[in-house]
């Protein structure tokens, strides 16, 4: 019946007739390790998950929220924080060593990844579908993994809803196959209400642009000495790195020379250290500490145009493979042969040091898992 005239309708949603008020429950499924990403993104010190979860199973009313992460000895405070919030559990599974290559330095970087917590929270998100406990399932993930629940828990009637960062950490596959999106950002955030705190220089930048209209012009005014000091750090970085045969000079150095230049920086763009002034523009400066001592040089830029090239030329080998072979994964070694069958001069040519370097650039395109010497590359 119409609210509001008082007559009848065909009603074509069979989940209407059933529940008028469907969905009426809900679950929040989270992926610790993808969350994390997010969080990192968008340079989120704190976030309110409780005030999260509840908007984002909206209208719906939250039974319960599931947290899924590996044991880490830095976030088990945080865990426990999360286990004192209403209707929060928390599931942690075992961590494994893995190797990684940096794509800055190139140095293979042992670093712990979960173990088993993707299993567990797949047969969660199943088992929530299937016993009739939500209508609604919020799910805070990226990896294609998942779709196999996903698949089990539409079929048992249930939404999903996606929450997601930056589009270009989802799996496509995934991303098509739920009912609903949800992007988070920091004007989501703000649009609804939900309490959260930046850190570092986001944290600088949100309050300059959140300076009340009569304040317009000082906020002009810090925005304008904060593009002059970048390019003027950049400019004496160069400078400094001239007189000297080494790829870096101590962080310390610039900011004396710095100081002499510039005496008032800090006044003026309100920014107290160095180092946050350089997070700004972090794509084009290398920290590194030695010996109690931070040292800084600049990452050398790839011209866009040979990324482009080089991604669009690996990427064109491995479709080529999928097609011809029928199938959805190959090894680094299979694709690294391929690559110099198809041009033995590839590497020369788009000025690539490494094979697992360059597929960095691919990141949005194919899933890249597994350790240094055993790389499977999969479509997404």
């Amino acid at each position: 019946m119409d609210t509001f005239t008082g007559e009848t309708h065909m009603v074509l949603d069979p989940f209407s007739v059933n529940k008028p008020n469907f969905p009426s429950k809900a679950a929040v499924v989270i992926d610790g390790g993808y969350w994390r990403k997010v969080v990192e993104h968008l340079d989120l010190k704190f976030v309110d998950l409780v005030a999260l979860a509840n908007v984002l199973c909206m209208p719906a009313y939250r039974i319960r929220a599931y947290y899924f992460d590996g044991k880490k000895q830095h976030t088990q405070s945080f865990h426990d924080s999360l286990q004192l919030l209403d209707r929060f559990e928390v599931y942690l599974g075992e961590l494994v060593p893995r190797d990684i290559t940096c794509p800055h330095c190139e140095k293979v970087i042992t670093t712990p990844v979960q173990k088993r917590v993707d299993v567990a929270l797949a047969v969660e998100l199943v088992h929530l579908a299937t016993t009739g406990t939500t209508d609604l399932i919020v799910l805070i993930a990226g990896d294609r993994d998942f779709i196999p629940a996903i698949e089990t828990a539409k079929h048992a009637g249930v939404i999903i809803r996606l929450v997601h960062g930056a589009p270009k950490t989802v799996s496509k596959t995934m991303y098509k196959l739920v009912d609903e999106k949800i992007e988070i950002t920091i004007d989501f955030l703000k649009e609804k209400g939900i309490p959260y705190k930046l850190r570092g220089e986001a944290e600088l930048i949100s309050k300059i642009q959140s300076i009340e209209v009569k304040s317009e012009k000082e906020k002009l005014r810090i925005e304008s000495h904060v593009k002059h000091m970048l390019i003027t750090v950049e400019s004496l970085l160069l400078e400094m790195l001239t007189r000297t045969p080494k790829e870096s000079i101590l962080l310390s150095s610039l900011g004396i020379e710095l100081s002499k230049r510039e005496p008032n920086w800090k006044e003026k763009t309100k920014i107290k250290h160095l180092k946050s002034l350089l997070k700004l523009e972090a794509s084009k400066y290398k920290l590194k500490e030695q010996d109690k001592q931070v040292y800084i040089s600049t990452i050398k830029a790839i011209p866009k145009e040979d990324i482009d090239s080089a991604r669009t030329f690996i990427l064109q080998v491995v479709e080529k493979f999928f097609q011809e072979n029928k199938s959805d994964s190959i090894s680094l070694q299979q694709l690294g042969s391929l690559l110099s069958r198809k041009n033995p001069e590839w590497k020369k040519k788009y000025e690539v040091k490494q094979l697992r370097t360059a597929l960095n650039t691919l990141e949005q395109d194919l899933i890249i898992s597994g350790t240094k010497h055993k790389i499977r590359i999969k479509q997404k």
